[in-house]
């Protein structure tokens, strides 16, 4: 595509209660928040221009198989333009932020809006099941069990097994993204957990238990970025700029360069012009706790089975070296689907500006924000990274 040439200004955003609203629609989960995000700003609704809507399990779960970025759009004003609907499992969202940032940086557009939003409560539980395993060119598994934490489960034992990591290691991560959600009232999960307490929660898949695993959640977060002479002639501030973006798919077989994650994040530093030392946050997908550790690592903020140590020390928690899922990660502030990614970028974009209150990383200047969705053969589907600086 060539080299940007626009700078991409985060203007703000909102990012709603994340929960499990069995009795409400996704539109009446989406609408507050885009109301929201377009009340924080000094904008006329009339001045987006394009809209990408990341959700991955629309059709699954409330049968709008189509036309979804319209249908959630609609009802706040935002008519007309072009709109795209992203559905590429959990990176949907950020996926959507992608293709937001790469309208602007190569100057198609001044303002576009990217929401993600997702419901994936329902009186049927097994809707949910079915519709995750959907993401996914694995086998089916049994009812009610979930194929990504059974990878999720067998990449921590071979962790435990080449590093020498236990259990108690993904225990205290848990801990500390409990911790970091119950200073964040918009987590799903705010109460603060032991180390005792999770390893004697109920095993999911050894070593695996509940409360090392994200819940199924509903929610929305929509940001809004702008072009640099857009954001000048409109006065923003407390504004941050979104320095790379990059995406990368899967290669089932695996690469020798290294999986989705690995590969997203050395291609966001070199668009970035950075280093992994150069970051002072991070928001990293962690649909289980031993995930953060590979995610880490994959993106090198540290080396191989060096996260342990980091957990050990705390240097992943508030305070630390490189505080990572000041949010709660899905984990704590849960995981509905399609809304992560945005609500990722936007936990970054709070830290940058220091409106993130009692969850603040003092001296934030470059944030990351990874994810990944699906699973295509032994690797991640899509992986997508963004970098964000003041």
């Amino acid at each position: 595509m060539g080299i940007p040439s626009h700078r991409v200004v985060v203007a703000g955003g909102a990012i709603g209660h994340f929960g499990r609203f069995v009795d409400r629609s996704l539109v009446d989960i989406a609408m507050p928040v885009i109301r929201d995000a377009l009340a924080a700003l000094p904008l006329d609704v009339r001045e987006i221009q394009c809209a990408f809507v990341g959700n991955a399990f629309g059709g699954a779960i409330v049968g709008q198989e189509s036309i979804l970025a319209q249908v959630l759009l609609s009802p706040v004003g935002i008519k007309g333009i072009p709109m795209h609907t992203i559905k590429n499992a959990c990176s949907s969202g950020s996926d959507a932020v992608h293709l937001a940032y790469s309208a602007i940086a190569y100057g198609q557009y001044d303002c576009v809006l990217a929401l993600g939003a997702e419901k994936l409560t329902h009186a049927d539980k097994s809707r949910a099941f079915a519709a995750l395993a959907s993401a996914t060119d694995h086998p089916p598994v049994e009812q009610g069990r979930s194929v990504f934490m059974d990878v999720n489960a067998t990449r921590a034992r071979k962790y435990m097994h080449d590093y020498g990591a236990e259990p108690r290691h993904f225990a205290k991560t848990a801990v500390k993204n409990r911790k970091h959600g119950s200073l964040n009232e918009r987590a799903a999960e705010r109460t603060e957990l032991t180390v005792d307490a999770i390893l004697a929660d109920k095993v999911v898949v050894p070593p695996l238990t509940r409360s090392m695993c994200g819940g199924i959640v509903d929610g929305a977060a929509c940001v809004i970025l702008v072009s640099e002479s857009f954001a000048a002639r409109r006065g923003l501030t407390n504004t941050s700029f979104l320095i790379s973006s990059a995406v990368v798919s899967g290669v089932p077989e695996g690469d020798p360069q290294g999986n989705a994650t690995h590969r997203a994040g050395q291609a966001a530093y070199a668009a970035a012009g950075i280093g992994p030392k150069d970051v002072t946050v991070a928001e990293v997908h962690d649909p289980s706790s031993p995930q953060e550790f590979f995610d880490i690592e994959d993106l090198m903020l540290c080396g191989r089975g060096e996260a342990i140590k980091l957990v050990e020390d705390n240097e992943t928690g508030l305070g630390g070296r490189i505080p990572v899922n000041t949010s709660g990660g899905l984990t704590s502030r849960g995981h509905p689907v399609g809304a992560t990614g945005v609500a990722q970028i936007l936990e970054i974009h709070e830290q940058l500006t220091g409106r993130a209150g009692a969850r603040q990383v003092e001296g934030a200047k470059v944030g990351l924000a990874q994810m990944a969705g699906g699973l295509l053969g032994s690797d991640s589907a899509i992986a997508t990274v963004h970098i964000l600086s003041v």
